[in-house]
């Protein structure tokens, strides 16, 4: 049975690109002194995607290339695998609108995996899609964001996405048994009681852990966590910049869903 560390970061991201990078060195530097290998970061991290569509393309064109270059320098240097969001250019010439993009950046610094957000945040009065273009859909689902770390196996999740179980179950479903959830949770109408409880549903009904980070006030609610396979959350963040670290264990994923086998009694 494997264990690793894992942990959870949260700030509150602006067009203060330099003060981003000064948040996250900080964090990361934290994370590595407490033996973490693998660190999420929230949603659009380097960057605030609420602004207008000029300002984002401006960002993604002329500043993620060089802001992914000074994350892959921070996981070389700490020897750290780490989930963050960013913003880029679309791979189309005709199309305006931004991605909103998770990316896994393995401990060498390399690029081991790009997953474009599927369901952007057209709710609660807010039109994410004028700016930000879904991620297309494949049937052979080669769309979905999974990497492998010895014996956990992660699927990501993309703010929004936390609201549709079914790209969850479609993570699960190739072999996904640590979901890592980056997000900008905006305040709003029941909107921390929704993050709260979306999250330990995800756990349990996958029967996986939860990775989520998410910004900080004030425009994110924070409250990052990890949390266990039956649900209860192992760490959490609150309101404040800060990381949360815990082990992970095969073995606990192993005796979860030996004792509640839901995924094993599927029928449908």
């Amino acid at each position: 049975m494997a264990k690793l560390v894992v942990g959870v970061g949260q700030f509150p991201a602006s067009n203060d690109i330099e003060e981003n990078k000064n948040y996250i060195r900080q964090l990361v530097s934290e994370a590595a002194q407490q033996g973490v290998k693998l660190f999420t970061l929230p949603e659009a991290a380097m960057c605030s995607f609420a602004s207008e569509l000029e300002v984002l393309r401006q960002m993604a064109s002329e500043h993620t290339p060089d802001f992914i270059q000074f994350m892959q320098t921070l996981a070389t240097q700490y020897q750290m695998h780490i989930v963050v969001g960013v913003l880029s250019m679309s791979d189309s010439d005709n199309e305006q609108r931004v991605q909103n993009q998770l990316l896994v950046i393995n401990n060498k610094g390399e690029i081991t995996t790009r997953y474009n957000k599927i369901h952007v945040y057209d709710a609660f009065k807010f039109k994410e899609s004028d700016k930000v273009k879904p991620a297309d859909l494949y049937e052979d689902g080669s769309m979905l964001g999974v990497f492998n770390i010895g014996e956990f196996t992660f699927g990501l999740i993309n703010c929004y996405d936390l609201r549709f179980p079914e790209l969850a179950r479609a993570l699960i479903n190739r072999g996904v048994n640590v979901l890592s959830v980056s997000a900008n949770w905006i305040p709003g109408p029941y909107k921390e009681m929704h993050w709260d409880l979306l999250l330990r549903t995800r756990a349990i009904e996958n029967t996986a852990y939860v990775l989520a980070s998410g910004q900080t006030a004030p425009k994110g609610v924070g409250q990052s966590m990890i949390i266990d396979p039956m649900g209860f959350v192992l760490a959490g963040c609150g309101e404040s910049v800060g990381i949360q670290v815990q082990e992970l264990d095969s073995e606990r994923i192993q005796s979860v869903r030996e004792l509640l086998p839901c995924l094993a009694n599927r029928r449908l």
